[in-house]
């Protein structure tokens, strides 16, 4: 995954001086609407995301009614050895944290350092990495040939954070060439495979920094919608409830296989304190911002 994520780092960074996305995209209201459950019992559940590279992160996640919080684990620092052989830490800022309102169909992310909070629209924030390699096409071409998608059942996958599942397989296949400044690269044929566990029944919410992070491994095909409205369609015909787990396994080109992982490790039903759903007062807010840290 690692490998496409500087790109869409930059991407986003460039999209978010853009001024196209003060105006809600046409279609966004139908699709956020699909996104939102209509009501969600209260509960808790932490996280965590792991990859190849060895970078690790966690997170707690907290819902009532339509309203979710999600805080990741700052005190988590990931380590990675540089060209050098010295091994690298980073950390995300201090304190942040998202509130995801699905009934206004809204991610705000809450900046205490800043005293700022960056506000999005829900449908905007999961196809984030699409949208902003799209707003970045002056610089940045890529073209997607030859898509292919193969999705089916594997069988019972365990238990996951104490539920049962079933496993599910996602398979896509396409060559995509990059081209920068005008300059064709050389055109590389990418396989992302997605294993799901999925459980009998729903028992979490629509995690939407969980959906980035899913499908941040095939960002360079975020640009094409047929091939995204065609895995959303592979995906809804398999299952319609939120996994518990997710394994992502991307090869590109002749290279070695990269794999990331997002589970689940725990989960409660006990109700959070309300108050972690209050948004501070005298923050100011960016809307529409893209800019957000993980």
């Amino acid at each position: 995954m690692r490998r496409t994520l500087p790109l869409v780092l930059s991407a986003v960074a460039l999209a978010s001086l853009a001024p196209a996305l003060q105006a809600q995209p046409r279609g966004t209201k139908a699709a956020t609407a699909a996104l939102a459950p209509r009501q969600m019992p209260t509960g808790r559940y932490t996280f965590i995301s792991t990859d190849d590279d060895g970078d690790t992160k966690t997170g707690t996640v907290a819902w009532t009614g339509r309203l979710m919080r999600i805080d990741m684990d700052r005190s988590t620092r990931s380590g990675r050895r540089n060209n050098s052989g010295a091994t690298v830490t980073s950390d995300s800022r201090r304190g942040e944290y998202m509130l995801v309102d699905f009934a206004g169909n809204t991610v705000r992310t809450v900046k205490p350092e800043e005293k700022e909070i960056s506000e999005i629209p829900l449908a905007t924030f999961e196809q984030i990495i699409g949208k902003a390699l799209g707003m970045v096409g002056s610089v940045v071409q890529m073209q997607v040939r030859d898509a292919g998608i193969i999705a089916k059942e594997v069988g019972p996958g365990g238990e996951v954070a104490g539920a049962p599942t079933q496993q599910f397989r996602l398979i896509e296949e396409y060559n995509v060439r990059i081209g920068v400044f005008g300059m064709n690269a050389e055109e590389k044929h990418h396989r992302v495979v997605t294993d799901y566990w999925v459980p009998a029944q729903a028992s979490v919410p629509r995690n939407p920094l969980i959906e980035v992070m899913m499908r941040s491994a095939s960002a360079t095909a975020q640009q094409d919608a047929t091939h995204q409205a065609n895995v959303a369609r592979a995906r809804a015909a398999m299952f319609s409830v939120s996994p518990l787990k997710v394994i992502v396994t991307v090869t590109e080109g002749g290279e070695s296989p990269k794999r990331s992982t997002v589970e689940i490790t725990s989960l409660s039903a006990a109700a959070p304190d309300a108050a972690l759903f209050v948004m501070p007062s005298g923050y100011r807010i960016k809307k529409n911002d893209m800019n957000f840290s993980m």
